[in-house]
């Protein structure tokens, strides 16, 4: 078996540099975090984990390979949600015009977005 979880007090391990936060310990609301999300993809990518966690007692070694690849889909499936918000906020500042208030309001939108990219 692996180490058991590091207990509450513990800090927890450094992960590129950046302090790891376990699940429930981000930063980011969940409707934040949802809406930078494909609802759909969202919910099979739970609903397979789900299924995943139940199936770990009968084969470990399958599982953790499964769970492997669900994760890479999930950052797949994320890349291509927060790329076509990208590509929407190119397109409506290039609809807005020039003139400094479309502007403004197109710079609103980026920060927005960033913020949220950035709260992960």
């Amino acid at each position: 078996m692996g180490a058991p979880p590091p207990e509450s007090g513990a800090a927890a391990p450094a992960v590129n540099g950046a302090q790891y936060r376990p699940a429930g310990g981000s930063s980011s609301s969940p409707a934040a975090l949802a809406g930078l999300w494909n609802e759909s993809d969202r919910q099979r990518i739970r609903g397979r984990w789900q299924e995943l966690q139940l199936r770990f007692i009968d084969d470990p070694h399958l599982v953790a390979g499964e769970a492997e690849r669900l994760v890479q889909e999930a950052v797949t499936s994320l890349t291509a949600s927060l790329d076509a918000r990208r590509g929407q906020l190119h397109q409506q500042r290039a609809a807005r015009g020039l003139d400094t208030e479309n502007l403004r309001a197109s710079l609103r939108d980026y920060r927005e977005f960033l913020d949220r990219i950035l709260g992960l």
